[in-house]
């Protein structure tokens, strides 16, 4: 994925580490990459009695498109994940704000799209690998 935008997207960057400190790591787990943990489905959660308020806080709804290019399209994404993503979106130069200009809301839908499945190609990667090095392994 091409950054359309690297300065800012380098300006993010230092700001997120400014905040989160550059040796930041999750408490839990101990993964050093906090947008890229791994997430479970609310259902799956709520079939566990994890409480609503506390799905509340460990979930997020994404827009896949942008909330105001297409409200209805959502998927649910861990926080991490969610920030992830988001910052993909930015560094793609996806606008959220509203675009009258046909032309230019399916440029920014299209490139929302690649976003969202630049990651999917990302995880699907992931999981081959896994896969083929325990079936190595046996």
């Amino acid at each position: 994925m091409r950054d359309q935008s690297p300065i800012r997207t380098a300006r993010r960057k230092v700001l997120r580490e400014d905040r989160l400190g550059s040796n930041a790591f999750c408490l839990f787990c101990g993964y050093a990459c906090l947008e890229s943990l791994t997430h479970v489905s609310r259902k799956w959660l709520e079939a566990r009695g994890i409480p609503k308020d506390r799905l509340d806080r460990l979930l997020e709804e994404h827009h896949t498109l942008g909330q105001a290019h297409d409200p209805d399209v959502t998927v649910t994404l861990c926080l991490n994940c969610h920030r992830k993503i988001t910052e993909g979106l930015a560094g793609e130069g996806v606008s959220m704000h509203p675009e009258r200009n046909l032309h230019k809301l399916i440029a920014l839908v299209l490139r929302a799209s690649a976003v969202l499945f630049d990651a999917l190609a990302a995880s699907y990667r992931k999981w081959a690998s896994l896969l083929e090095n325990q079936s190595e392994n046996k």
